[in-house]
């Protein structure tokens, strides 16, 4: 049979199969050709977000880490990775800030009695013989502050770099072993301490949790006025959640200033040159660290009528069955 279609004439099987042949050929580059298209278009706008992630993170290993993407769009797994960009952004911004106040705080610090230290030293030189006595006491207590300050320091790198030990300690036994170590610092300051004992077994370091009791109380006593209070706390949920609470009277906290405590050198009141001053500004800073190694909880409220409330919650972990510290 002979069909004639146009210019195309088939006249055979083997001329249909051709005819098909070439067809499909022709259907087959166009829609490679088509997909290739379509797939380029589609994958630009896929990865676009990515480009900006890139751009972003280009950005950041330069050093400007207030860049952010804020993707927007549809929620899948690009935007969920740009929103992990962003807040990783801020945790950078953050802890560089932090370290550029410490360098800052630690450098005013060290400053000021290294300062003071070299004038006495130059009025001693002067060689007046009644001045020297005093003057030696002035050294020496400039020289304390020093040391005090670079122990502080010492303390806080430590306790940042630790990796705690941890095992079953009851707060109450640590808690009344801190308090008679301080009870005559109390005494001195014309504080009257009262402590609420209740079994509060955590899973921790026992040494570290020692130094978070310890500071706590010694800034609740430091940052008092004489006649006034500092009550302690050791209590545990029925859910088994330990708590531990210094409450002290003392002049009024801002809430504005709360944010601030735990930052080094930080004081409420303002740097203080005082080299008598027993507080070196970084006792909570001391206190944020320990209570982040033992995945713990610290909130700090300033109490109506001045002072501060301090309450650190312990996360219920499963206590194993061991000795108590």
């Amino acid at each position: 049979a002979t069909t004639t279609m146009d210019a195309i004439v088939v006249s055979s099987r083997d001329d249909v199969l051709q005819l098909i042949l070439v067809i499909a050929s022709i259907l087959l580059v166009l829609l490679a050709g088509g997909g290739a298209w379509a797939g380029w278009v589609i994958a630009g706008r896929m990865l676009r977000p990515l480009q900006e992630v890139n751009s972003a993170a280009h950005l950041a290993a330069r050093g400007h880490l207030d860049h952010r993407i804020a993707l927007q769009g549809p929620r899948d797994e690009v935007s969920d990775l740009a929103d992990t960009f962003d807040e990783m952004l801020d945790g950078l911004e953050r802890s560089f800030a932090t370290y550029r106040r410490f360098a800052a705080n630690a450098s005013h610090e060290l400053r000021t009695p290294l300062a003071t230290t070299r004038a006495m030293l130059d009025v001693a030189r002067t060689g007046n013989p009644a001045s020297d006595r005093q003057l030696l006491d002035r050294l020496h207590e400039m020289n304390e502050r020093s040391i005090q300050t670079v122990e502080s320091l010492l303390d806080l790198s430590e306790v940042e770099a630790a990796r705690p030990a941890h095992r079953p300690v009851d707060l109450e036994h640590i808690t009344t072993s801190v308090l008679t170590d301080v009870a005559d610092e109390a005494e001195e300051s014309g504080v009257n301490m009262t402590y609420d004992p209740s079994s509060a077994i955590v899973v921790g370091d026992p040494m570290l949790l020692r130094q978070l009791v310890t500071n706590l109380a010694q800034n609740a006593i430091r940052h008092n006025a004489p006649g006034g209070w500092v009550m302690v706390t050791t209590t545990t949920t029925p859910q088994g959640v330990a708590t531990l609470t210094v409450e002290n009277t003392g002049a009024r906290v801002s809430e504005s200033a709360i944010e601030s405590l735990t930052a080094p050198f930080f004081r409420a009141k303002g740097r203080s040159t005082d080299s008598t001053s027993r507080g070196r500004g970084l006792g909570l800073s001391i206190v944020a660290a320990i209570v982040e190694r033992h995945d713990a909880v610290l909130q700090l409220d300033p109490r109506g009528t001045g002072g501060l409330l301090a309450t650190v919650t312990f996360p219920n972990d499963e206590k194993p069955n061991a000795d108590f510290v």
